[in-house]
């Protein structure tokens, strides 16, 4: 069906299939249209030169070469929109002209029109009285239909008011419910009485539910993502990384399940430099296995490897059918991923399970990145404030360093010129000074070095007491930095312990699991989180399922904790987690605590906020 607007004389009208010159035939619905021209003489005098208006009913396509030749000749209208119908409503009904006399269409042709609109079309008089309705709009609720007068009349009103106008060409929205149906009213004035104020209004009744329910689905994972954003700072200031990320986590899953409704569901994020998609949250769904790693290559990495390589979300319909989808959830059927993005960055991926085929949908994907981005922006965050403090300590320390360096020479020099010619006892103090001296800047240096150290050693081994709660505790220490490694090893040692240490997680993990084989199992196991085979979650886990009733302490260097082990480990019975540097007494704290030693009452892991 395709209609025009009236044209003025001497103009071709282009409203039932008749084309500009040069113009090619339409084909289909248009070509066939059984609409025709108004016959008799023309209804519309001669006046200013204007253009033709075309309006499209809906249904009705045209490529873009013909829509771009059209255009050259007429005004396309498009009444598949709500502004195109509310327009097309407004010539079909036509207001008089500004000479006063009317351009018409005749009543069947202009009817024809107004039903094919596919929206409800009304007109509404100043008594509240529907005068003509389409048949849309007649199959509306008596609940509607009363809505849609109200806001008919109230806009009569406004108009007679002077607080809004609508005469010709003008149009005002107003929505309403019933019940869990959303509709948008689009109204214009008709036939103006002398003061210009229209005494009638035409409206255009639009369903817009699905439009508002998405909004709304939106509306809630904004303040979701709101709450994933809102980090006080008076909190995080008293909290370390872990603990940061660990709020950070709870906040997720409640968003997801309160927003989504979901279940079984990870997020993962994508190292720089390996390309290896790392577990950061799951909820509902099993870890990989040990030594198992995902990375962002569309070849053997799953759906998440495809994702985290092009960008592009992915839905499996039905896993059954789908060679791209690796086993997750058991009896999953179906399944939605999407990448995870800062700015145009893929950063990561969302991935979530359903043990219903075909559970996700295009709105699912949409609403799904959008609740993406958040997560990826608050773990940025949560990133950059471990990188600023990390690069804060290292530049404190290297100030102090160079701040006392002279005056600890000075004293030095002093000390060394006393000793010339001094008695004994004199040059005993001097000794004393130089020794006093020496620690200061090992200290201090020792400082400097950051995660590669650990504090006040000296002490503890100058000390060389064995403490009876570790006289033969085996221990098992891994960890890639060799001066970590061995002052572990030599601090543990003397206090009685049997230590073997390992430089990588893999020797560390097939050892952990003979010696349990044997019925032997270590005593402890302390592991860094970040070493080039094996992050901290694995070798834990690795213990766990070997030995379950042996504690696991893992280190990290100034929170940073890639695999985000710690959140993970946690929440699966880890029984404590330093940050480097740390003082050497607070290792043995936690290995005494690890042996049963009596100690200050505490549920979860124990924490120590990084220096």
């Amino acid at each position: 069906m395709l209609a025009a607007s009236p044209a003025p004389a001497g103009y071709a009208s282009h409203a039932f299939g008749e084309l500009p010159d040069g113009a090619d035939a339409l084909d289909g619905p248009i070509a066939d249209s059984d609409l025709p021209l108004p016959e008799g003489p023309p209804l519309w005098p001669p006046m200013a030169p204007l253009r033709p208006r075309l309006i499209l009913p809906p249904g009705i396509t045209l490529d873009d070469a013909l829509r771009a030749r059209l255009g050259e000749s007429v005004d396309l209208i498009d009444a598949a929109t709500p502004t195109g119908r509310a327009v097309a409503l407004s010539l079909l009904l036509a207001p008089p002209l500004a000479n006063g006399s009317a351009a018409l269409l005749s009543e069947t042709t202009a009817t024809k029109v107004l039903e094919g609109l596919g929206q409800g079309v009304g007109i509404v008089d100043l008594q509240g009285e529907v005068t003509w309705m389409n048949q849309e709009l007649a199959a509306q609720s008596a609940e509607t239909l009363r809505r849609l007068v109200d806001i008919c009349l109230d806009l009569l009103r406004s108009t007679r008011s002077g607080l809004l106008s609508l005469a010709e060409g003008q149009f005002e929205r107003r929505g309403f419910r019933v019940g869990s149906s959303a509709y948008d009213v689009v109204a214009t004035g008709l036939e103006p009485d002398p003061q210009g104020h229209p005494t009638k209004i035409a409206a255009l009744l639009l369903d817009v539910s699905e439009r508002r329910r998405l909004q709304e689905r939106v509306d809630a994972i904004d303040m979701a993502g709101a709450e994933l954003l809102r980090l006080d700072s008076e909190v995080i200031e008293k909290i370390n990384p872990a603990e940061r990320l660990k709020l950070l986590d709870g906040r997720v899953v409640a968003g997801v399940r309160s927003v989504f409704g979901w279940d079984h569901f990870e997020f993962r994020l994508l190292h720089r430099e390996t390309k290896q998609l790392e577990l950061v949250f799951c909820a509902g769904l099993a870890p990989l296995g040990i030594g198992e790693k995902i990375f962002a290559n569309p070849q053997g990495n799953g759906i998440s490897g495809v994702v985290a390589t092009t960008g592009d979300a992915y839905i499996c319909a039905d896993t059954q059918h789908d060679p791209l989808y690796l086993k997750g959830l058991p009896n999953a059927r179906s399944a939605l991923t999407v990448p995870l993005r800062i700015q145009d960055r893929v950063v990561g991926v969302f991935n979530v399970e359903s043990e219903r085929p075909n559970a996700f949908d295009e709105e699912d994907r949409f609403c799904a990145e959008i609740f993406g981005r958040y997560v990826a922006l608050a773990l940025n965050i949560l990133d950059m404030l471990v990188v600023e403090r990390r690069t804060t300590n290292r530049r404190v320390a290297t100030n102090v360093l160079g701040e006392i360096a002279t005056p600890l020479d000075q004293v030095r020099i002093a000390a060394e010129a006393i000793e010339h010619g001094a008695d004994a006892r004199t040059m005993e103090l001097a000794e004393r000074i130089l020794d006093v001296v020496s620690s200061v800047r090992h200290r201090v240096e020792a400082a400097t070095s950051g995660p590669q150290t650990i504090l006040g050693v000296e002490e503890i081994l100058r000390e060389g007491e064995r403490d009876p709660i570790l006289e033969g505790k085996r221990v098992l220490v891994a960890d890639d930095e060799s001066g970590i490694r061995e002052t572990i090893r030599e601090v543990l040692e003397q206090k009685g312990c049997v230590v073997v240490a390992y430089a990588s997680g893999g020797p560390a993990i097939d050892r952990v699991r003979a010696e349990a084989a044997t019925g032997t199992p270590f005593d402890l196991v302390v592991s860094d989180v970040r070493m080039p085979d094996r992050n901290g979650y694995e070798v834990f886990s690795a213990v766990k399922e070997s030995a379950p009733r042996t504690p696991v302490i893992l280190m990290t260097g100034f929170g940073y904790d890639p695999h985000h082990s710690i959140v993970r480990c946690s929440q699966e019975g880890l029984h404590c987690f330093l940050f480097k540097p740390f003082q050497v007494t607070q290792l043995l704290e936690e290995v005494r605590k690890a042996f049963g030693a009596p100690t200050k009452a505490a549920e979860g892991p124990t924490t120590q906020q990084p220096e």
